[in-house]
């Protein structure tokens, strides 16, 4: 998913009801994309985002939002074909937000990435490579996730849920809590989070029903008033039996218009050997929503094969 901010534009319906509200934003890109395993091609996308909102007469929040999104980049992609994707709905009150769609589970909402101060890219090279960690165990089952979330002050936590369609699996669960603290230089973000699902699919091992995975982590990022940020993450898995770690680090320096990112990750599976791999990103803000981004990727999976991706263009925001 792309990573950029998007301006929007709202219209306010008053087709008979009150307070409700629908607004869209906009995004494209044009440029041209390659690597060890994709020829040179040309990438554009269009995107349409969309969310609507409304309140209850004693002050429930509701609301639901989605992609929707055509995207040529990637050998196999099919020009003109448009795709709903990331949908989602939710109610919120004062005793927090219940949210149901492909969203992101507890873990996942509590920890930061690598991927901090990044710009984003055409083609996400920057964190598609081996070494980056991004889901955690989100999106084993059908990727529909129910997370319930609840933020006082500077502290947030969350728990969610994904389940088998199917019934065969146990669904997975997933809880999560984050800490904001403001600094004299800035801010500094610490997470923590725990998952398991019933079967798996990660890093070439996979699972069946009655295989349990697990994955602990924590994370913290500091960001400075000059525009540095810098994060770390950490994990600790089990398969089945089969233990792993992974570790992630990145930084992103933004001054005027440029912003420069740069992030590497590695995963040890005890003796299974080590997948490592990094990601860097600019971009040139030309004003007026308008941006140039290049970005490059490289990984190294268990074998020691190295691969790379790399991706240079325009991209829009409306």
């Amino acid at each position: 998913m792309k990573k950029l901010l998007l301006a929007s534009s709202a219209l306010v319906a008053s087709a008979g009801v009150a307070s409700a509200e629908i607004s869209w934003s906009g995004y494209a890109e044009m440029g041209i994309g390659g690597g060890t395993t994709q020829t040179a091609e040309f990438i554009q996308d269009i995107a349409l985002t969309f969310s609507m909102s409304g309140m209850t007469d004693n002050g429930i929040e509701f609301g639901a939002s989605s992609d929707l999104d055509t995207d040529s980049s990637g050998q196999g992609s099919v020009n003109g074909t448009w795709n709903l994707d990331n949908e989602s709905v939710f109610i919120s009150g004062a005793w927090g937000t219940l949210t149901m769609g492909e969203i992101d589970g507890a873990m996942d909402w509590a920890l930061t990435e690598a991927a901090v101060g990044n710009p984003g890219s055409l083609n996400d090279d920057e964190t598609a490579h081996a070494g980056y960690m991004g889901s955690y165990l989100d999106g084993q089952y059908d990727n529909q996730i129910v997370r319930y979330d609840y933020t006082m002050g500077d502290f947030g936590f969350a728990v969610s849920a994904e389940m088998d369609d199917t019934d065969v699996r146990d669904p997975g669960m997933a809880i999560g809590a984050k800490y904001s603290m403001a600094l004299g230089m800035g801010s500094l973000d610490l997470a923590a989070g725990y998952q398991q699902t019933d079967g798996f699919s990660f890093a070439g091992l996979n699972g069946n029903a009655g295989d349990e995975a697990t994955v602990a982590g924590i994370s913290a990022v500091l960001a400075t008033d000059a525009g540095l940020t810098v994060g770390v993450e950490y994990t600790d898995w089990d398969f089945n039996g089969q233990d792993a770690t992974h570790v992630g680090v990145g930084a992103g320096y933004t001054m005027d218009a440029i912003t420069l990112h740069a992030n590497w990750g590695q995963y040890d599976l005890d003796g299974l050997g080590e997948i490592t791999g990094y990601g860097l990103a600019a971009a040139y803000d030309l004003g007026g929503g308008a941006a140039l981004h290049l970005a490059y990727g490289d990984s190294e999976d268990l074998a020691g094969n190295d691969s790379d991706s790399w991706s240079f263009g325009l991209s829009m925001s409306f």
